[in-house]
């Protein structure tokens, strides 16, 4: 057994191609929230340093069919699936039914984090400036984006990885936003958030569970030589995908107020236990207006989430040992029970 307390890691994890269809939009792509080869590896021989067996599973059906030997390991799941709203809750459901120690959210809070409005809703309740928003779940809803001021954004209400965002998404006129919401209802069979556009700096709040609160991090994506880039832009899907040599992530904690962070402490804290987590938002005249959240953020060692915490002198491992280090009292407490 490892010092975490547990024999292996499982990663449940599929793997997208390397290359996306010629010709295509990339927000278009269904597989965006997969996970490629090269992340994985990086997570893979992160958490062998630290001494721990790893498994993968590219399918959590293939979790269910081993439950029986993973009883003393852990799982950490990195599956994006593709059209099912409710794929990122189908290997927490798993370990819940098996009795499997896991990383993150239980299924509920993957569901409730994957639904933009609800979380949003959430968002307000815990005290976030939240930009306002409303969601087309029809053709007929549409006329409601002409009570909407100006410029908006238009994404899919289930979605995450920046499926279905494009540079279209952000649209200056009352028209062009019904037609892109539109559009999107009909591509991606399911309601569109259309919300007011913030003009502020692109940041994430980054939290791991535990009971030392020091291990949180703001940070701000930044294009070197060009700090308004993202003022007036979106973060879309192919920003996100094309590699920039500019783009970076810098760590900001000194900017976070306060009264922003204890908010977005009481948003996390509704889920019960979260694992790991990545808060977005927009700053803007130095508050944090929430955005979305995404408990199962990208792990590579150039993402954000990581960044965030090596930005400020953490190893990558050290990031991997903290997320893993997440689940402790979830082991002690199965383990209690076995």
């Amino acid at each position: 057994m490892s010092r975490f307390g547990f024999d292996a890691l499982v990663i449940v994890a599929d793997i997208r191609s390397d290359e996306f269809p010629l010709g295509a939009e990339l927000a278009d792509c269904r597989d965006l929230e997969k996970t490629d080869h090269a992340i994985l590896s990086e997570i893979s021989e992160a958490v062998r340093s630290l001494g721990i067996h790893v498994y993968h599973y590219q399918d959590p059906s293939i979790l269910a069919e081993h439950s029986a030997f993973h009883k003393n390991d852990l799982v950490l799941s990195i599956y994006g699936g593709e059209s099912s709203r409710n794929r990122m809750a189908i290997t927490p459901a798993i370990c819940e039914a098996f009795k499997l120690s896991y990383i993150g959210p239980d299924t509920y809070g993957r569901i409730i984090a994957q639904d933009k409005e609800i979380s949003k809703r959430l968002a307000i309740d815990s005290g976030l400036l939240t930009p306002k928003w409303r969601v087309i779940r029809s053709e007929q809803d549409a006329s409601i984006i002409a009570h909407q001021e100006p410029p908006l954004v238009i994404k899919p209400l289930l979605e995450g990885s920046s499926i279905g965002i494009s540079e279209a998404s952000l649209q200056r006129s009352t028209d062009g936003a019904i037609d892109v919401a539109l559009t999107l209802l009909k591509k991606l069979n399911q309601p569109v958030l259309v919300e007011q556009f913030i003009p502020g700096r692109e940041v994430s709040y980054t939290k791991i569970e535990s009971s030392n609160d020091d291990m949180w991090g703001l940070s701000e994506v930044v294009i070197l030589g060009d700090p308004e880039y993202f003022s007036y832009r979106l973060f879309h899907a192919k920003e996100k995908t094309i590699r920039d040599t500019r783009r970076t992530v810098r760590n900001i904690d000194f900017e976070l107020s306060s009264q922003d962070k204890a908010a977005i402490d009481r948003l996390l804290r509704t889920f019960g236990r979260y694992g790991y987590c990545r808060v977005d938002g927009r700053l803007c005249d130095g508050r944090f207006h929430f955005i979305e959240l995404t408990p199962d953020a990208w792990l590579g060692r150039k993402g954000q989430f990581a960044m965030s915490y090596t930005e400020k002198g953490w190893s990558y491992e050290d990031v991997i040992a903290a997320i893993i280090s997440s689940a402790q009292p979830d082991l002690q407490s199965q383990q209690s029970s076995d």
